[in-house]
């Protein structure tokens, strides 16, 4: 149902797209995100979420698994909900443990579905691995902005690197790895502009790291906190008729919860 190209997205340049990043389980967020979709809601406008929606850090108020329910549901049924891939629904694939503050999300992740479903937990978590399966990498907008969890990556040389990118699977695949893991400081500000020229775009977006709401890097990206964050908690309402000349004309159209 996704007009989707192997593993990128590639959107219209028409109506509105809303970017939303790192849930991780925070039911409470998420429905607030969803209520600003739910009012914005036309068939020319996009909603994006880049990965990372389960996985609460700690299991206390961990609702990864009415988070996920919701994602999948809309995923599947609604053409214009995007969904991306991010590391910690890649480490449900690989079975990588991935952890946060000495926390095993991996692990609780497997204790909240046996809490759920009790003896179905093995055959709901392999329905959610088929799911992260089915998941794009990346989005890439007329108006040359593309959007991802993380990154940008070294080995992406063109726009069908991406297109091809799992490929290759998802252990061992240093391309993806990076595209899902990477941070600033694991690249530089030459790199994210040596990597936009790669795949004809102007501007990126990703979260993956905790910002205060918002944070540009060069003039060229810009990192979004819609949940898990350093204070405030943003997205983008993306306008993508516009015309974006570097990640400065995004950080414009920031917007944040209360």
């Amino acid at each position: 149902m996704h007009n989707n190209n192997g593993d990128l997205i590639e959107l219209p340049k028409k109506g509105l797209a809303i970017i939303i990043t790192d849930i991780h389980g925070n039911l409470a967020d998420f429905n607030q995100l969803m209520d600003i979709w739910d009012n914005l809601n036309e068939n020319q406008n996009h909603l994006v979420i880049t990965g990372d929606f389960i996985h609460s850090l700690g299991r206390k108020n961990d609702k990864s698994i009415e988070v996920l329910e919701s994602v999948k549901f809309n995923f599947e049924n609604y053409k214009n909900f995007h969904v991306l891939l991010g590391n910690h629904e890649w480490a449900a694939i690989t079975n990588v443990p991935v952890y946060k503050a000495c926390e095993n999300q991996s692990s609780n992740f497997e204790i909240l579905l046996k809490g759920h479903y009790g003896n179905r937990c093995r055959e709901k978590l392999d329905e959610y691995v088929n799911f992260f399966k089915k998941l794009p990498l990346a989005v890439k907008t007329k108006n040359k902005v593309f959007i991802s969890h993380a990154g940008p990556t070294n080995y992406v040389h063109n726009v069908k690197d991406i297109i091809r990118i799992t490929d290759a699977g998802y252990s061992n695949n240093p391309m993806l790895e990076e595209l899902l893991w990477n941070r600033y400081g694991d690249y530089d500000k030459k790199e994210i502009e040596t990597f936009l020229k790669n795949v004809g775009c102007r501007a990126m977006i990703v979260g993956h790291t905790p910002v205060d709401g918002a944070k540009l890097i060069g003039k060229n990206q810009l990192i979004v906190s819609s949940s898990f964050s350093r204070g405030k908690k943003a997205y983008v309402k993306l306008d993508l008729e516009r015309t974006i000349t570097n990640a400065r004309d995004i950080m414009k159209m920031v917007k944040y919860l209360n």
